[in-house]
């Protein structure tokens, strides 16, 4: 059926045109009047000054030109250079969307500043003025080719993402709120998650519109869609929804958000209950007193904007992709890295605890001897095992930089945790807020290690039976710490120094620092009130430093007739046994369990 009325021309770009750019608050008038249509699609657009902002330009075989896009990097990309990242394509509205850069980006830095947000990158797409992530009817703009046959490869090859549908969401607003409905409906495979925000066109057919544009729709619509409404509804939302509802079911994570004044209001409660008879779950939201507002919109969504967001970038997998209890193996360098876990959920996120043997144990030997099995099903956590790297005979180590340096000295146990981290949180239901890490000798000195590099990665640490070996660098952010010794200990003496067990001796290279230098170092970093509250229970002596001006609490427990090994637990060397008083586990627990990594700092 052709469509031959110019008013059901003029319907297709409802609420895209005159004073509703995307984010076009900046210059309400700059499309007071009516533009010609581009001859040739503008592939490459001028750069915008941004908040962590770069222009970029790529060869577009599917456009058979040169195209260019906008990328947001937060802070962390460059101070982490091992670590992978997902990544938000931006789909902007009519006019190409250059005005709005700035806002978004600056909503995207605050949020992973903040905590609200797992770093990420962010693509701004060229959609182009009117492109309509569609391959046009009359073939000189392929835009959606463009993106999903160039553009996606280009970023996975060109920066370190998480190069797989786990990795990826489409957000947009208005046309680009149709755009990210079409491409993630039709390729669900691709996107994990899909963002539809004040989206048009939706409507099922062109036959009404509360608003017209004023550019030359004719022309556009002719050349887009072949002035065709089949061929309209044949590249909708509503078709791919129908076409692949049992793949977007199982895999996707969708939701809707419109202002309560929008005037595509109607068209889009009507494809919300196209959504709901096909049986596809995602969120509804109506934006009371909001128009086609887009900073309102997300103004007005608050943290919840950025639950989705946490939510994606932590997908629900189903029950049998996503074991409760197994094995992780991944590359890290030239090495092939593994750890233990059990208790992952089957939907949602928990906390995740991950556990560091000591040196010349293993991952198996830390979840049988450190109480964490149990105590994850209990409690509702998961619980890690990661390995050191083998240096000899079912013996491993990590390396600190300070010890066994010849034998454990390239591994690069810092990219390690950071991969171990994002797999968990990607893959395996890890609350990113929720991340906590111990250890015992060792691994407590690996534990220091990792606190210092990635503060602003975990919600707490607890070293456990270790000290540092220097103290630098400083921790970028306050970070709870729980540090635990034993006042017998001759392996890692309280004093400093060499250890007093001549096997460790002889792999060390640097003394420990003392420990209350240590507990000193830490109070310092988390900002504490220098004098600390002192209980004393039998062979326990527990100080605890309270936070000041925004800081991060310090607790020192000292076991006075503890020695060397994880507590609770009977060590192999008669001389040098491990605290009895309390089990580690149940101790650390406590103190992690109402710890969280700070969403909003107000």
């Amino acid at each position: 059926m052709r469509i031959c009325s110019k008013t059901l021309l003029r319907s297709l770009f409802l609420g895209f045109i005159p004073g509703v750019l995307l984010f076009a608050a900046e210059d309400a008038n700059s499309n007071s009047q009516p533009q010609p249509a581009a001859a040739t699609p503008l592939w490459v657009t001028k750069a915008v000054t941004a908040t962590r902002v770069t222009h970029h330009v790529f060869s577009s075989k599917s456009a058979k030109a040169e195209v260019s896009y906008h990328l947001y990097r937060p802070a962390v990309y460059e101070a982490e250079g091992n670590r992978r990242f997902p990544v938000v394509y931006w789909l902007h509205g009519s006019g190409g969307g250059l005005p709005g850069i700035p806002s978004v980006a600056r909503r995207f830095d605050a949020a992973i500043e903040a905590g609200k947000l797992p770093p990420c990158l962010v693509v701004f797409v060229n959609g182009l003025e009117m492109g309509m992530y569609v391959d046009w009817a009359d073939g000189s703009a392929p835009v959606e080719s463009m993106i999903i046959r160039d553009l996606l490869p280009h970023i996975d090859a060109t920066y370190r993402t998480i190069a797989k549908r786990e990795g990826r969401l489409l957000d947009g607003f208005s046309m680009g709120g149709y755009g990210a409905a079409r491409l993630g409906f039709k390729y669900p495979e691709l996107f994990r998650a899909v963002s539809i925000v004040g989206a048009g066109p939706m409507q099922a057919e062109l036959k009404s519109t509360p608003r017209a544009s004023r550019i030359q729709a004719e022309d556009l619509l002719k050349r887009a869609y072949g002035e065709e409404q089949s061929v309209f509804q044949e590249v909708s939302p509503r078709k791919f929804a129908e076409l692949n509802a049992k793949k977007i079911t199982q895999g996707s994570l969708v939701r809707m958000a419109i202002g309560e004044k929008d005037e595509t209001l109607g068209n889009n409660e009507a494809f919300h209950r196209h959504l709901e008879a096909l049986g596809i779950p995602h969120g509804w939201t109506i934006v009371p007193g909001v128009g086609h507002e887009p900073e309102r919109v997300f103004e007005a969504l608050g943290d919840d904007n950025w639950d989705f967001y946490r939510k994606a970038f932590s997908p629900e997998s189903p029950p049998e992709a996503r074991p409760a209890q197994g094995e992780l193996k991944f590359e890290v360098g030239k090495s092939v890295r593994r750890a233990l876990y059990s208790n992952v959920p089957t939907q949602g996120m928990r906390p995740a605890v991950i556990v560091l043997h000591g040196g010349m144990g293993s991952a198996e030997q830390m979840r049988a001897t450190s109480g964490f099995e149990a105590l994850a099903h209990r409690e509702g956590f998961i619980a890690v095992y990661p390995e050191g790297t083998e240096f000899s005979g079912g013996r491993h180590a990590w390396n600190t930089g300070h010890l066994l340096r010849r034998q454990v000295r390239d591994a690069d146990d810092v990219a390690f945790l950071d991969a171990l981290i994002d797999r968990l949180v990607s893959h395996h239901g890890a609350d990113p807020a929720r991340i906590f890490l111990t250890g015992g000798s060792n691994g407590g000195m690996m534990t220091y290690v990792y606190a210092t590099a990635r503060a602003h990665r975990l919600a707490a640490a607890a070293p456990v039976v270790a000290s540092m070996f220097t103290f630098a660098p400083t921790p970028g952010a306050p970070l709870p710490i729980l540090i635990i010794n034993g006042a017998r200990d001759s392996e890692v003496p309280l004093d400093g120094g060499m250890s007093g067990n001549p096997l460790v001796r002889g792999a060390q290279a640097t003394p420990f620092q003392p420990v209350d230098a240590v507990v000193a170092f830490w109070t310092k970093a988390n900002r504490c009130a220098s004098e600390p509250k002192v209980t004393v229970a039998g062979s326990v002596t527990t100080k605890t430093y309270a936070p000041t001006g925004g800081g991060a609490p310090v607790e020192y427990v000292l076991d006075k007739e503890g020695g060397h090994g994880w507590p609770g637990t009977v060590s192999r060397r008669a001389e040098n046994q491990p605290i009895t008083s309390f089990k580690g586990a149940e101790r650390i627990w406590g103190f992690f369990k109402d710890k969280a990594r700070v969403l909003d700092p107000k």
